[in-house]
This record gives structure tokens, C-alpha cells and sequence, in this order.
């Protein structure tokens, strides 16, 4: 579903916007809907569900992100970087998508658009990670 698609990009604006200016996250959704000029009734509700889902698990999508860094601290991350990583971790493990490698396959094109290949990389590697751990808790829960 394209909507989804556009949605995480607009998730990603938000959280990125948030980190550098720290604007309150429900007005910084509105400004990205006005600006992006999202009509579509199922992307608004996508993006306001990711948003207020990483509201409420800020904490621990940050916790689980920094556990899955090797070698490197959270603070260190870009902010194209960490913000891609947070709305990708609030959705796989709070929202849980049903297709996960098209969700990891978005945010791996997020990064490529807006930092490039080096980070792209980077950003594939900790998803992909997060993707097996995902794969095996749903096949045990079969």
C-alpha cells in the first residue's frame, strides 16, 4: 500500500524535524500534512499512528535501538539516521506489519534518498538484524 509508504517518509520528516528543533511531535504532524499537502485519509491516520505510538514507547524504541548498535552509541547517530531508526523500530515492533521486508526495504530507501549509500548501508544492517530477531519470534509464535 502506497499510503504506508508515503507515511513513513512523513513519520521519518516528523521524528527528524523533532530531533533538531523539539517542537511538541502533534504540532510538527500537522506541519508536515499542511506542507507535504497530505489529503489521503489513510496516510494521515498511518502517520498520526506511528507518531503516537513512538510517543508512548519513546523510551524503549530508544532503548532497543541503542542495543542493536555494535560498537556505537545512540547520541552518535545522525539525525537522518536516528530518525529513520526510530519510526522504522515503533513500527516493526509496535506497530507489527505483517510484511516486514517491504517495511525494512522503505526505511533502507529513506536513508539512501536523504543521507545516501554509506548510510543506507549502515541503516539496512541494523533493520535487517531487527528483521531476523522479528522472523524467528513469529515463527515460534506458530
Amino acid at each position: 500500500m502506497i499510503y504506508k509508504q508515503k507515511a513513513r517518509e512523513d513519520a521519518f520528516l516528523v521524528l527528524y524535524q523533532w530531533d533538531i528543533k523539539g517542537d511538541p511531535l502533534e504540532d510538527l504532524v500537522e506541519e508536515v500534512i499542511k506542507l507535504r499537502n497530505i489529503t489521503y485519509s489513510e496516510r494521515r491516520r498511518y502517520l498520526r499512528k506511528l507518531i503516537r505510538t513512538y510517543m508512548q514507547k519513546a523510551k524503549d524504541v530508544d532503548k532497543a535501538i541503542s542495543e542493536s548498535l555494535i560498537s556505537w552509541d545512540f547520541d552518535r547517530l545522525g539525525y537522518i539516521e536516528r530518525g529513520i531508526l526510530r519510526a522504522a523500530f515503533t513500527e516493526l515492533l509496535y506497530v507489527r506489519p505483517k510484511n516486514i521486508k517491504k517495511v525494512v526495504e522503505d526505511y533502507e530507501d529513506l536513508a539512501d534518498k536523504y543521507a545516501g549509500d554509506k548510510a543506507r548501508k549502515f541503516v539496512s544492517g541494523i533493520l535487517k538484524a531487527l528483521e531476523g530477531k522479528l522472523s524467528t519470534t513469529q515463527e515460534s509464535d506458530q
